[in-house]
């Protein structure tokens, strides 16, 4: 006769258990999406009551999970488990003492990022991702040196125009954001052009060294990451 362990490990398996769960997930989202509507009495206490029986739902199979390990350590040596955790214990906060916890609402919303945890290939994505961030990581540094570098001089050079987006150091830092994805980047350059007509120089320059030389080449660790080479 199978132990109380094994029956969690097989029931934890069980691929009619890990959709189950994803429907629950799926199913917790749509109904934090209805409930940010103007709903009658009655679907308001289907929402609340739908919340309480979702809670449960999580907290049973996290202790299903947690069972089926030989022990804790094991359970916790998985980042994945870590992380559905936390989600769970959140959703345990009672979140109908005041509208001031509407935070706490918010915050189970995350119940759907336990979906990747259920979904091997979107579990992959994320792993590669928090790797290709770990070995880019000077990259992104030499970006923010290069950022703060234009958005001093910017500050400097453009902060007295009237109107203008670089004001401020913070202002600057945001303006640059904007330009780095080269979104309307034009509309920002043009109003200096009539009192600095080589600040395009600027702009450009930024611009190729942000947005096209380093970017593209965190985008390339990223690919190697995602797709490395085989011998």
């Amino acid at each position: 006769m199978k132990t109380l362990k094994e029956r969690c490990f097989d029931l934890k398996q069980s691929r009619q258990f890990q959709f189950f769960v994803s429907v629950i997930i799926i199913y917790s989202s749509i109904v934090i999406g209805v409930n940010t509507y103007e709903n009658d009495s009655f679907l308001q206490s289907f929402i609340f009551y739908s919340d309480y029986v979702i809670t449960i739902i999580f907290l049973v199979e996290i202790i299903i999970r947690f069972s089926a390990e030989k022990s804790t350590k094991d359970f916790l040596s998985d980042g994945w488990n870590i992380f559905d955790t936390i989600i769970v214990l959140t959703s345990l906060v009672p979140t109908s003492f005041s509208d001031s916890v509407l935070v706490l609402r918010l915050l189970r919303l995350l119940r759907l990022l336990r979906i990747i945890s259920f979904v091997p290939e979107l579990r992959r994505v994320v792993e590669n991702l928090i790797k290709s961030l770990s070995k880019s990581i000077y990259i992104l540094i030499l970006i923010f040196l290069i950022s703060y570098i234009y958005a001093v001089a910017g500050t400097q050079f453009f902060g007295d125009e009237a109107g203008s987006d670089f004001n401020s150091l913070g202002q600057t830092l945001l303006t640059l954001t904007q330009i780095a994805t080269m979104s309307g980047w034009e509309e920002v350059m043009n109003p200096l052009l009539v009192k600095y007509p080589l600040a395009w120089l600027y702009f450009v320059s930024y611009i190729f060294i942000v947005a096209i030389v380093i970017l593209n080449l965190f985008i390339a660790i990223l690919v190697d990451v995602v797709n490395p080479k085989t011998d």
